[in-house]
């Protein structure tokens, strides 16, 4: 067995701690791959399905698997309820979402928002798979803390995601209820002074306040337009998008317009 020595790619590609550094390649599969280098190396991640290219037990990802074994017992026995997932499932769960919070961070760096979403959306399905089918306590809740950090995430991919189709009101009411799922998430846990504190809530907070700086005055009337469309369209997901920004556009949100600290969204 023969090994290739790295050196020359990661002089070729230095490490710069202040950045994070993240490229495209084509792989001689022809497999498009992502690269982010880290401090001691490079790491390289699948563009498409599993970020390490594992199938666990034949499937895309093990969220997948524990998908289509919940449907079954669901067949089975008409409910949910007495699935299971045991502290060593769940320990291989938290390491998948692992895998994706790095794909996920290096296609916002890539300004790839689809990417976003949906990674950020394979971990959020995690986090309440554990947090409802986990057999031992500890399990149900111990990647609580990081839902807020996702949520942050996957409302600004959502948002940005908005921009690029040039619906700022829309981008600016996938921020609102980022904004509101986090301090429901902080509410229900009984943690209101993390309401004031969080730097997730701060960093949607200050990009609300960019964005309804860019909503056009005949916004109202648009945003209604889009609604009443949505509706008979039967899009009841993005009609309720859209009515959460026709209520910030009456009632723009006070806490974001008082917010201060240093600008950190790209």
């Amino acid at each position: 067995m023969s090994y290739i020595d790295l050196q020359a790619a990661l002089c070729d590609w230095p490490y710069d701690p202040e950045k994070i550094s993240v490229r495209k390649i084509l792989g001689v599969d022809g497999a498009v791959r992502i690269q982010m280098r880290v401090e001691l190396g490079i790491l390289q991640l699948e563009a498409e399905g599993r970020p390490d290219g594992a199938r666990p037990y034949g499937c895309g990802s093990l969220l997948e698997f524990h998908h289509k074994r919940l449907a079954r017992h669901e067949r089975r026995n008409g409910t949910p309820i007495g699935y299971d997932i045991s502290s060593h499932e769940c320990y291989a769960l938290r390491a998948e979402a692992s895998l994706y919070y790095r794909r996920y961070i290096a296609f916002f760096v890539l300004e790839e928002y689809d990417g976003v979403v949906r990674d950020t959306s394979h971990s959020l399905a995690i986090f309440d798979l554990c947090r409802d089918f986990a057999l031992e306590p500890e399990d149900n809740s111990v990647m609580e803390e990081f839902r807020p950090y996702v949520l942050m995430m996957d409302s600004r991919g959502r948002a940005y995601q908005a921009l690029g189709e040039q619906q700022v009101s829309s981008a600016l009411a996938h921020v609102n209820r980022g904004i509101m799922h986090i301090k429901g998430h902080y509410e229900a846990r009984g943690q209101l002074e993390a309401v004031a504190s969080s730097e997730e809530l701060r960093i949607l907070r200050a990009l609300g306040l960019k964005l309804s700086e860019q909503v056009p005055q005949d916004s109202v009337l648009v945003t209604r337009k889009a609604l009443r469309a949505a509706i008979e369209q039967e899009r009841f997901e993005e009609a309720a998008r859209l009515r959460d920004a026709l209520k910030n556009l009456y009632h723009p949100n006070p806490s974001a317009r008082n917010c201060s600290g240093k600008e950190i969204i790209p």
